[in-house]
C-alpha cells in the first residue's frame, strides 16, 4: 500500500502535536517530520523531500508563503495545505497565488483536513498498485 510522507510545519507546539496525532490515525499518511519555524521549515522540507506539506503562515523567522514559495519551486508536485487562523481573502489571494494546494481555516476546516489526506493517501494506493 502506497503512503504519503508529511511534514507539518506550525510554531505553536501543542497544534503541531495535535495535527501529528490527527494524520498519524489516518491509514497511508506518514508523518516524517515538524518544523516550530520558518528556518526550520525551509530546512526540514528540503531535506525530507515529503509528499505534502501542512504549513502555518505566520511563525518566527519569516512567513510560511516562503515556504511555500520554496517547496513549490523546487518540487511543484508537492501538495501544501495552508492551515492558518489568518484566513481573511488577502492571505487566501496571496497563498493560491503562490500555488498552495489548499487553504484551511484552522478554527473552521480542521475536519477537512482528514478529508484532503484521505485522499492523497488514496490516490498514493491506487498509483502504487496500478
Amino acid at each position: 500500500m502506497g503512503s504519503v510522507s508529511v511534514l507539518v510545519v506550525d510554531d505553536a507546539v501543542m497544534v503541531r502535536d495535535r495535527l501529528v496525532a490527527l494524520l498519524r490515525d489516518l491509514p497511508g499518511v506518514d508523518v516524517v517530520g515538524t518544523a516550530g519555524d520558518v528556518p526550520e521549515g525551509l530546512a526540514e522540507a528540503r531535506r525530507l523531500a515529503p509528499d505534502a506539506v501542512v504549513l502555518d503562515i505566520r511563525m518566527p523567522g519569516g512567513d510560511g508563503v516562503m515556504i511555500l514559495k520554496d517547496i513549490k519551486a523546487r518540487a511543484p508536485e508537492t501538495v501544501v495545505v495552508i492551515l492558518t487562523n489568518y484566513a481573511g481573502a488577502v492571505h487566501r489571494s496571496r497563498c493560491l497565488a503562490a500555488s498552495a494546494d489548499h487553504f484551511l481555516d484552522k478554527s473552521a476546516d480542521l475536519d477537512r483536513l482528514a478529508e484532503v489526506f484521505g485522499g492523497l493517501a488514496a490516490r498514493a494506493s491506487d498509483h502504487q498498485s496500478g
